[in-house]
Order: C-alpha cells, then structure tokens, then sequence
C-alpha cells in the first residue's frame, strides 16, 4: 500500500513498490502515465521471471526532466546486484541520460527498476509537464550452457561434462563410461563392475592415454570358461603415480587370480606379460584425489591348459595315434585287445 514520506519540512510523497507477476512479459509506466508524473514519488517494481530465463527490458517512450548526473528525476535500473545505469532527459537534450534503444538484459531472472521524482518540474518559473516513461519487459531464454552464463551461488556449478540447454532450463550428461551424480552436474566414471568373457580383448584405465580421474574404484573381471589359462599383457606407455621410498602409497593396479594376490603395481615400468594360470581375474585399479598420471593398458588372451599324458591302464588297453601334448577339449580314442571290453 502506498505510504506518506516526509519530502523537506512542507512537502509530501509517494512511495509505493510492486512486484511484477512471474509471467513472461509485461508493461511498466511511470505513475498517470501518459499524462505528466506527480512530483515527489518514488515506486519501485520488482520484476521476476520463471527459473531459467532471464530479464529484458527496454523504453518504447522515455520523457524525464533532465539534470546533470539524473540528480533530480531518474530511473534507475539494478539486476544480479549490479547497477545497470541510472537515466533521465529527453531523447536528444543536451544534458541527462536517455536510455535511446538500449536493451536491459539481467543474468538472472530478476530485474529492479525504481522511477524517482523530485519537489517540482520548472525551467525558469514554467512548469513543463514530462509524460515519464512506457518501459517493457520479456522473459528470454537463458542459455545456461552458452560460454559466461554463470549461474547463481545457490543454484550450483554448470555441468561437469556435457551441457543441453532447452527452453527454461538444461541438463547434464556424461561421458561414456561415466555416470551422472545425484547433484544432476558431476560426473564419475562407472568401472566397479565391468565384466569381460571374451577369449581375448583389452582393458585400460579411464581415459587412457590421457589421464585418468581421481578417486577411482575399479573391479575389471575377466571370466573364461573353465580349462581355459589367462595371460595378461600390458602395453606401453605404462604411468601410475608411486613414491619413491614407499610401494604404491597412492595409486595401485592389483591383480588377483582368484582371490590370489598375483601383484601390485605403480611407476612407469610396465609388468610386461604375466601368466595367471587362471580363468578368473581381477584387475582392481585405485586412484587417490590427485589423478596426473597417464595409467595403464591391458591385452589379456587365453590358451587351453595342458592335460595330464593319457596312460594306459594295463597292456590290454589300446591307446589310438597318442600324442605328445593334450590341452582342454582335446580327445583321443581308447580301445581293447580282442576277448575285452572297455569298462568306464
């Protein structure tokens, strides 16, 4: 509700503030609009838009008592707690500052405009009758995502990896091979369950060759049928962050096979090639907060086991083309002297 204010020890005002509606455009003038503006007011509108717009504003008629630095009749326009100007005159009088064309574009969705007037409108004892202002306002799409959109304090950091604008808002999304956090903006790579039951193929630390993030928990398991021996080769460049005086305090690459401990590992020497004799590994890779370095890279294949040489049982028993090496799933054919009969 508008209110008194003392203006002097004789005179009195008006003040009064609105807060606009949160619609997405609007008119604002100045008070009696268009007739002349009352002397001694001071209103105030507070102009809001939905969340993930911002504000724009600009004069379609702007007609204030000009002075010298807009000390006696002014607009004056704030948004993102920053002054955006403060304007008075006619459009080409010598002295004030007139708006012209400019548009007033906000960061946020909030913009302050506050018209103020003083004790009288006079230029030599005449009283010239200034109509004041029609001003509009639109709500435009922020495009979060665009370079130097900033958001607020509160509303949280941009997107850690990829950024989609659309009308009123943005999301985030990840990387392959990451995964979206419940803050809706970071991202962290999803590798505490990958599973390989390929023959053969490669495996290597997020990111590789560039460096891999912080903060990891890696399980990388390869499961091959049984009878089947895995052999583990590491590619160049191998780079994992070590000490010098103590093993692998910050970093480690460890291999299990299962449930053996086979090595851990860090530095820039690569393990070259192990033989796990195993059908079951993990790979289990731990990073701490700081994530320099390049990390790792893995050719894994897998040959047949050797059996045990096939012998007779008793010299009745015939053993068909015996040869010198049997792996998994090979066979070979067994018969009986004649009068015999091959028993399990």
């Amino acid at each position: 509700l508008p209110r008194l204010l003392l203006w002097g020890s004789l005179l009195f005002g008006v003040v009064s503030s609105s807060p606009t509606p949160r619609k997405l455009f609007g008119e604002i003038t100045s008070p009696n609009y268009p007739k002349p503006y009352p002397n001694n007011n001071i209103s105030t509108w507070d102009i809001t838009v939905p969340k993930g717009f911002v504000v724009k504003l600009n004069f379609w008629q702007f007609d204030l008592e000009p002075s010298e630095s807009c000390l006696y009749d002014y607009v004056k326009i704030t948004a993102d707690k920053k002054d955006l100007g403060r304007y008075c005159g006619q459009l080409g009088s010598a002295t004030g500052n007139h708006p012209g064309v400019r548009e007033f574009v906000s960061k946020g969705n909030r913009m302050r405009m506050m018209f103020h007037s003083d004790f009288s409108n006079e230029e030599n004892g005449t009283l010239i009758p200034y109509k004041g202002f029609l001003a509009y306002y639109q709500a435009v799409d922020l495009d979060e995502c665009a370079h130097g959109n900033a958001l607020e304090e509160d509303e949280g950091p941009l997107c850690q990896h990829l950024c989609h604008n659309y009308v009123g808002g943005y999301i985030c999304s990840c990387r392959p091979g990451y995964q979206l956090q419940s803050d809706h903006h970071s991202c962290r790579v999803e590798c505490s369950s990958e599973l390989f039951t390929e023959t053969s193929g490669y495996l290597s630390s997020p990111e590789y060759p560039l460096p891999y993030p912080a903060e990891l928990r890696c399980n990388y398991s390869i499961r091959l049928d049984r009878g089947l021996a895995i052999t583990l080769k590491f590619l160049e460049p191998f780079d994992i962050d070590d000490h010098q005086q103590v093993h692998c305090p910050y970093d480690q690459l460890k291999i299990q096979a299962r449930g053996r401990e086979i090595g851990e590992f860090c530095g820039k020497v690569s393990p070259g090639s192990i033989e796990t004799n195993s059908n079951a590994v993990d790979v289990l890779f731990f990073t701490d907060e700081s994530g320099f370095s390049h990390g790792w890279r893995i050719h894994y294949s897998s040959e047949r086991i050797r059996c045990p040489q096939p012998v007779p049982k008793d010299q009745f028993t015939l053993i068909k083309d015996l040869q010198p090496l049997y792996r998994f799933r090979d066979y070979f054919i067994v018969s009986c002297q004649t009068g015999y009969e091959l028993m399990e």
